[in-house]
C-alpha cells in the first residue's frame, strides 16, 4: 500500500461520512479521534472506529487512526482502533522517542488479541512539539513501525506547527521550508521511507492554493499528503500522478540505457545529459507509478 499519495481526514464520530470519502478516492482516510472531534463524541468516535476501518478495508482503502496525545487513556484508544485493515496509527504532539516505543508496544500486545500478524500497524509519528521537530530522526528510530514522519505545509492560517516552532505561516511558505526539510531527511535518514505532509491553512474552495502547497511538499520530498476537504483529494492525486511528459521521457531513459547496456557502456547521452546508473532508480520508480495507474 505504500507509498500512499493522498489520505482524507475524517472526524471518527461522523459515520457517514466515511463513504464519502471513499467516493473521491484517497490512499488512505485518517479517522480522526483528537482534534476534529468534540470532547463528548469521543467516545462514539471510538467505538465507530472497527466498524469504519472494515468499510475501508472492502474499498482498498488504508486506513489511519489519529489518536489523542499519549496518556493513559491510549492503550484504549489504540485496542478500539486495532482490527484488520488498520494501517497505522498517527501520534500527534509526538515529542520523544519513548512514546513512539510505548506505542510500539501497545500495539504489540493489542494485534496480539486481535490475531494481527506482529506489526502489521504502522506508526506515524506527529511532531506538534519543538522537541519533536528538533529529534524526528530519533522518533522514526524509535521503533521499525515507522514508516514516516508526519509534517505539515501551511497556509497563511497557522496550526500547531507554526505555534510550536514560533514561524507565522504565509501562503509562500519561506518561513516553513527549513522545517519541512528537515522533517523529510529526518524520516528517511531514521529508517522511515514515506514521510506524509498535513496540507491546511487555506480556505477550502481555493484549490489553486491548496494546490501549491501539495507541490511544494512533493517537491520537498514528501511521499503523500493529507488533506481536509474531499475536494482536495483529486488535486493530491493528480499533483503525485506522473505527467504524460515525465511518462515519455523516462520511458526514453530507460531504452536508451538499455541500449547502451547492450553496447556495453555504463554510460549514455540522452537529451543532451549524460545519464548512468544513479538516474535508473528514479525513471524505474516513475514507469511503476504511471503502470500503477494504467498510464504506462
Amino acid at each position: 500500500m505504500w507509498p500512499i499519495r493522498s489520505a482524507l481526514f475524517v472526524p471518527a464520530h461522523r459515520r457517514d461520512w466515511v463513504g464519502k470519502a471513499i467516493r473521491v478516492g484517497p490512499g488512505a482516510a485518517v479517522l480522526d479521534i483528537e482534534d476534529s472531534v468534540p470532547p463528548e463524541f469521543k467516545s462514539q468516535a471510538m467505538g465507530l472506529l472497527r466498524e469504519e476501518i472494515a468499510e475501508l478495508r472492502g474499498a482498498n482503502v488504508g486506513a489511519f487512526v489519529r489518536v489523542n496525545p499519549l496518556s493513559d487513556r491510549t492503550p484504549s484508544e489504540i485496542a478500539a482502533a486495532t482490527t484488520e485493515g488498520l494501517t497505522a496509527i498517527v501520534l500527534p504532539k509526538a515529542a520523544h522517542p519513548d512514546e513512539i516505543r510505548r506505542v510500539h508496544d501497545i500495539l504489540s500486545y493489542c494485534e496480539g488479541r486481535a490475531g494481527l500478524d506482529h506489526g502489521s500497524v504502522a506508526i506515524l509519528p506527529l511532531p506538534e512539539t519543538p522537541e519533536g521537530m528538533h529529534d524526528a530522526c530519533a522518533l522514526a528510530k524509535a521503533s521499525p513501525r515507522v514508516k514516516g514522519i508526519h509534517g505539515a505545509i501551511s497556509g497563511p492560517v497557522s496550526g500547531d506547527f507554526a505555534r510550536a516552532f514560533g514561524f507565522r505561516a504565509t501562503l509562500e511558505g519561506t518561513e516553513q521550508l527549513y522545517l519541512a526539510s528537515k522533517l523529510v531527511l529526518d524520516s528517511r535518514a531514521g529508517g522511515a521511507p514515506y514521510p506524509i505532509a498535513g496540507i491546511f491553512g487555506t480556505p477550502m474552495n481555493d484549490l489553486a492554493a491548496v494546490e501549491k502547497l501539495i507541490r511544494r511538499a512533493r517537491d520537498v520530498g514528501y511521499s503523500g499528503v493529507a488533506v481536509m476537504h474531499p475536494s482536495h483529494v483529486a488535486v493530491a492525486n493528480a499533483v503525485y500522478c506522473p505527467t504524460p511528459e515525465e511518462i515519455a521521457y523516462f520511458k526514453g531513459l530507460l531504452q536508451a540505457f538499455d541500449a547502451a547496456e547492450k553496447a556495453g557502456l555504463g554510460a549514455v547521452s540522452y537529451q543532451g545529459a549524460m545519464v548512468d546508473y544513479a538516474m535508473l532508480p528514479l525513471a524505474q520508480e516513475v514507469m511503476a507509478e504511471a503502470k500503477q495507474h494504467g498510464l504506462a
